[in-house]
């Protein structure tokens, strides 16, 4: 990277730990290169129509992260605000973040036409152009301010009341809660600029010092949280698609009455099993009138078994998580000698588990009430002996 200006101490060309200003544009600087490194790995692990989303705003913070390591060297050696070096790196990112609007929708299936992203691209022109313009004095600094205002007013009617802000409606809950966020940061988030060029440019209130720490602060949210956004929107919705595909091959994967319910509400049961699966057998086999699972309230009406037992219960809690999984082939079932024991399991655990605390005041609940409906059905039909 090279210099502005040769300098004639050589530790002014470096970091001082009293200038606040050049530490807020190293935080940031920093913060957007591991950004890009989390949105491109993340990337990976979303579907293939949200990866698009995530490598566009992967490059947002790549871009943010070049333009800031330049910044902060320009105002470490002249202390200057570095105008054009964070104008170029608007005209870069915010088309970028614009075209974040239509590709979470597109990826969400909605029919959006590239005129909306045009539209959006034109308000940003006007936005950056005018404001530029009228911060190196090419134009009467007001009525520049006053073009840029509208350009930003015409996205905001965009993302809330154009083509873009209508498709929204209809999409999922994860879709539409990211689509809203980055609405609010084009919103809120945006203010801080021109609010900037009115005290700090158009009427000198506000000191260069105190401005660039708001401008980067207001780049830290305004970029990252923008795009984590989308990063929050592509993981929701990835899983929920893949639940969806386990959802469907539900009942030819699960065995019994397991089949009759979602994917996912078994895996919830089976790895709450799982999870507590050494504390399910202590409580099992504990003859204690103050055994208590997990804390809360003992159900004293219900019998637990004997210790001696605790082989017999470890072989129908592995049934009952097998069936759960929907793993393939035969499983174990109950000998002449252990019936009673698993019967006496599948009672117990089917009266002990609960799904809304006010069921057993004083206890939370232990799993939700799909996968509780789930579990119950399955300790029943094992501890039937079916």
């Amino acid at each position: 990277m090279s210099s502005t200006k040769p300098v004639a101490n050589p530790a002014d060309a470096f970091l001082s730990p009293n200038d606040g200003v050049a530490i807020s544009f190293w935080i940031i600087s920093i913060a957007m290169m591991a950004s890009t490194l989390f949105f491109f790995a993340e990337a990976q692990t979303v579907g293939s129509h949200w990866r698009t989303s995530l490598h566009v705003g992967a490059l947002v913070t790549f871009v943010a992260a070049v333009h800031y390591m330049y910044m902060r060297e320009y105002w470490v050696q002249t202390h200057v605000t570095p105008i054009v070096y964070r104008y170029v790196d608007w005209s870069i990112t915010v088309p970028l973040q614009m075209i974040e609007f239509n590709l979470i929708l597109r990826a969400a299936g909605k029919p959006v036409s590239p005129a909306g992203f045009w539209k959006l691209l034109l308000g940003t022109v006007v936005m950056l152009l005018f404001g530029y313009l009228g911060e190196i004095s090419v134009l009467p600094a007001w009525p520049a301010f006053i073009a840029g205002l509208c350009g930003w007013a015409f996205i905001l009617f965009e993302v809330f009341a154009g083509e873009s802000g209508g498709a929204v409606g209809g999409c999922s809950v994860a879709v539409c809660t990211s689509f809203n966020n980055m609405r609010m940061i084009v919103t809120l988030g945006w203010c801080i600029y021109p609010l900037g060029y009115l005290f700090g440019y158009l009427l000198g209130t506000v000191d260069d010092t105190f401005l660039n720490v708001i401008y980067n602060i207001a780049d830290f949210v305004n970029k990252i949280a923008f795009v984590l956004a989308c990063w929050s929107c592509a993981k929701e919705d990835s899983e929920m698609g893949a639940w969806d595909l386990l959802d469907k091959a539900a009942s030819e994967k699960a065995t019994g009455v397991a089949g009759s319910h979602s994917a996912r509400a078994r895996d919830e049961a089976a790895q709450k099993l799982m999870s507590n699966y050494k504390t399910v057998i202590a409580d099992l086999t504990n003859q204690s009138s103050s055994a208590v699972l997990g804390g809360g309230v003992s159900q004293l009406q219900l019998r637990r078994v004997s210790p001696a037992e605790k082989a017999d219960v470890d072989a129908m809690l592995r049934e009952v998580a097998r069936r759960l999984l929907g793993c393939p082939g035969g499983g174990a079932t109950a000998t002449a000698e252990s019936a009673g024991t698993w019967q006496a399991c599948g009672t117990y655990l089917a009266g002990r588990t609960q799904a809304k605390a006010a069921a057993c005041p004083g206890r939370a609940a232990d799993m939700s009430e799909a996968a509780a409906a789930a579990f119950v059905a399955v300790v029943e039909e094992v501890g039937s002996g079916k």
